[in-house]
């Protein structure tokens, strides 16, 4: 699993369609949040799936990603 404060790329069991509306709940803080489905990686056992919060939370995974850098391409 990869994480930001924009969202996050996770692994689903089940089918789902790009621009569906998912709400993830953190297990521990029971916080949710309201994210669309906005990348589908190939079908598999485990399918990579992108995901784009409504709104902007980094602090819902429990990480102070609030002044973390972006990341740039190489020059």
């Amino acid at each position: 699993m990869v994480v930001n404060a924009h969202g996050a790329l996770i692994l689903l069991k089940h089918e789902i369609d790009d621009g569906e509306m998912l709400v993830l709940t953190h297990p521990e803080t029971q916080e949710e949040q309201e994210c669309r489905v906005v990348y589908l990686g190939e079908p598999a056992d485990r399918q990579r799936v992108g995901v784009e919060f409504l709104t902007p939370a980094p602090r819902f995974w429990g990480l102070d990603l609030e002044d973390a850098p972006l990341a740039r391409e190489p020059n």
